[in-house]
């Protein structure tokens, strides 16, 4: 080989030298890409929210009726304070610390146009009969005497079980039907469990057993003010007097009371600046970027299915579905968006309001530790209890029930208007109320999937299809209803 030969070799070698080096860098500018993607990927399941912290004032017909420093959530602020549109919270996304600004909202954006529908007239005084008589015969289904009374009817039997007013006696049996008697007795008597009411038996023919309502004229305090008793020959009146100002729940209706007559009560159920003009002076006083915790109740998901689950914390049917959910929200809670709402009026007394305002503050506030909770609440009715199991901030959950846990509500409350909701549990998926029934977490998870353009891989894993049983507790049943 000459040396010119060798040397053109070796300058063919060099010219493709940096070819390789070239596709070294290429595949190296690929790893740092793939790197970065898969950096990015990763970050992606941690998503971030901004909290801020403002002193504001809302002022109506230049009067200031209202005044506060309050900390929330991005997005948060016009829900917390009622209002319609989401204006103040736009305003305050752009705003640095430091800025003031002045914001003028009209009745539709602030609190809502005024509605005369909303204002209601409730009669002061009811009335119930005394006197009342029930059939001395009656047919229930075989299946549903062994379920109660645990064996087989025999006919001539007396059977007795916790909360009858007294014994049956077996008449009649067929492959179906069991034919029973009151075994009823002038003078028996049966509490009605409320304002020292009681039944009392005062006649019994061949087929009918005649009560009458025994009592005292009493009175007592009530959530919807003092509450009256009185009797005559023929009725029980209740008269309720509530005072001006004051909020109730009468018919189903919540709102203010704004009129008293000897025979009604009127209930504006809009809310208390409905109509007005709204101005807010508002100052953003701190503003951090913070961690929220990946879980079925604090991210939203865009371009997937909402489910809302609508229910009164101690009905026993939305027990139901909150046992019937959970199992569905652990599951898809990451791929759909799951909302625990409250129907907007109450059936079991003051601790089925103060638990509403307990479960919405979680929700709000603590929304990580709302499913854990929640499995307690369900199984075993102890809210003290399931605090402490869910790691709660007790302090900050009792100062959101005292004063921001209504405002939370408004929301929930807006929602039952716009989907008629009228019981617990009522669900409604991608804005549409959708019965579901049974409800097995199975069952629930069926709908949910429905709602999904492409149904993730999770909605093949197969969940229990046991209906759980209504009321406080892990069991099963058949049974099924809502509190309306």
């Amino acid at each position: 080989m000459t040396d010119k030969t060798k040397q053109e070799g070796q300058q063919k070698k060099q010219r493709k030298k940096p070819k390789k080096t070239l596709l070294f860098i290429g595949l190296g500018v690929v790893v740092v890409l793939a790197g970065l993607l898969l950096l990015f990927s990763f970050k992606h399941t941690e998503a971030y929210t901004t909290s801020y912290t403002v002193s504001y004032a809302l002022i109506i017909d230049n009067q200031t009726v209202k005044q506060d420093n309050i900390t929330f959530m991005q997005g948060k602020l016009s829900s917390l304070l009622g209002l319609m549109s989401t204006k103040l919270d736009d305003a305050v996304a752009s705003m640095q610390v430091g800025d003031e600004i002045t914001l003028t909202l009209n009745a539709s954006e602030a609190f809502g146009e005024y509605d005369e529908s909303k204002r209601i007239t409730v009669n002061r005084t009811n009335n119930l009969e005394r006197k009342s008589e029930i059939d001395k015969f009656f047919y229930i289904t075989l299946d549903k005497f062994v379920e109660v009374f645990n064996e087989q009817p025999i006919v001539g039997n007396a059977y007795s079980t916790q909360g009858l007013r007294w014994q049956l006696k077996v008449v009649e049996v067929n492959d179906s039907l069991v034919k029973l008697e009151h075994l009823a007795k002038i003078g028996d008597t049966m509490p009605l469990g409320f304002l020292g009411l009681t039944q009392k038996v005062i006649g019994v023919t061949s087929d009918k057993i005649i009560l009458e309502i025994e009592g005292q004229p009493t009175s007592m305090e009530t959530p919807n003010g003092v509450l009256e008793v009185s009797f005559d020959d023929d009725y029980v009146y209740f008269t309720l007097t509530p005072e001006i100002g004051q909020e109730v729940e009468l018919n189903g209706v919540k709102g203010r009371v704004v009129e008293i007559t000897n025979d009604s009560i009127v209930v504006d159920a809009n809310p208390l600046y409905a109509g007005k003009q709204v101005v807010i002076k508002l100052k953003l006083l701190a503003k951090q970027k913070v961690k929220a915790s990946i879980s079925a109740s604090c991210v939203y998901h865009p371009n997937a299915p909402t489910m809302q689950v609508f229910i009164m914390s101690y009905c026993p049917f939305g027990l139901q579905m909150v046992k019937g959910l959970l199992p569905v929200w652990k599951l898809l809670g990451d791929k759909a968006n799951i909302e625990l709402r409250f129907v907007s009026y109450t059936m079991h007394g003051p601790k089925e309001e103060e638990e509403n305002k307990r479960m919405i503050c979680i929700r709000e506030e603590q929304c990580d530790k709302l499913i854990t909770y929640l499995e307690c609440f369900a199984g075993s009715g102890d809210w003290e209890k399931c605090i402490a199991q869910a790691g709660i901030d007790k302090a900050k959950l009792e100062q959101c029930m005292q004063f921001r846990a209504e405002n939370y509500f408004k929301v929930d409350k807006q929602l039952n208007e716009k989907y008629g909701v009228r019981g617990s549990p009522t669900v409604v998926i991608n804005g549409k109320v959708v019965e579901i029934w049974p409800r097995s977490p199975e069952n629930i998870k069926q709908e949910l999937c429905k709602a999904f353009a492409n149904p993730p891989e999770e909605c093949n894993q197969q969940l229990s299809t046991q209906n759980p049983s209504p009321g406080f507790g892990y069991g099963t049943s058949s049974a099924g209803g809502s509190c309306a």
